[in-house]
């Protein structure tokens, strides 16, 4: 009895092991998360990144979108259909429309593990800003590079802030983008910002004191900073959830650059 419970087991295990190595993703069956969370960006249907690294992923191609216009779906699967990262990126990219209509300023970034492949597609209104030039420094920079290391998470993670770095300050690679965000610039003129402002309000609330306090004009409850500066402490804030999001209508003909390692 023990036998043939192990026996068909072993044929059911088979039967499963067959099936999930024949799963080739293509534009077809590949799950667009943008659709279903407008702030999700990585379609990771094998769960082949980690969770964090993805969300990190997402919040670079989000801000891509948000400051430079650039819509982009990033795939990251063990197999593609014929091996063919090439095709599924460009299929993707006009089939489901990246990128806005008039502007076509769409991206697709296709990476098949297993396969070895992988390709990086500029919609047809991004191809004069990201060459195809561009698109291999940063493929080798930060996909193959990775891949032959096995870091499947930093080749995803890293192309995206190269991406990014990109239409920040006009250079490729990923010298220029610091994992916090803003520039080292932006956060030198931020702290001055505050620094001067909170010394200028120390010296008002000192003279409100020598003058026997503020008689509740031009303060709040904060120790005389203004209440512009904290923001509405009676809002709802970010709740973390989003809605689906959508794709504008571009198209694709061809530009980019891909490979393997």
């Amino acid at each position: 009895m023990n036998k043939i419970l192990f026996a068909f087991y072993t044929f059911l295990f088979s039967v499963f092991t067959l099936q999930v190595a024949a799963m080739d993703w293509d534009a077809d069956n590949i799950p667009m998360v943008h659709l279903q969370d407008a702030k999700r960006y990585v379609c990771d249907p094998d769960g082949i990144m980690s969770p964090a690294m993805r969300d990190s992923t997402d919040s670079y191609l989000g801000r891509l979108e948000k400051e430079a216009g650039i819509q982009t779906v990033f795939v990251i699967v063990s197999h593609v259909k014929n091996g063919d990262a090439f095709r599924v990126a460009e299929d993707i990219g006009n089939k489901y429309g990246v990128g806005d209509r008039k502007t076509r300023r769409g991206l697709v970034v296709v990476v098949a593990v297993d396969d070895k492949k992988y390709f990086i597609a500029p919609g047809n209104g991004l191809e004069g800003d990201l060459t195809d030039v561009d698109c291999d420094d940063i493929a080798q920079a930060c996909i193959v590079r990775n891949m032959r290391a096995g870091d499947v998470d930093e080749a995803m993670l890293s192309t995206a802030k190269a991406v990014y770095n990109k239409f920040k300050t006009g250079k490729t690679g990923i010298e220029g983008v610091s994992d916090d965000g803003p520039h080292d610039v932006v956060i030198v003129i931020l702290f001055l910002v505050v620094f001067f402002w909170i010394v200028w309000a120390k010296i008002n609330h000192d003279d409100d004191n020598h003058r026997g306090g503020n008689n509740g004009h031009g303060r709040d409850r904060f120790g005389g900073v203004p209440f512009i500066f904290w923001g509405n402490p009676g809002g709802t804030g970010g709740s973390g959830f989003s809605g689906g999001g959508s794709f504008g209508g571009g198209s694709f003909g061809g530009g980019g650059s891909g490979g393997g390692w």
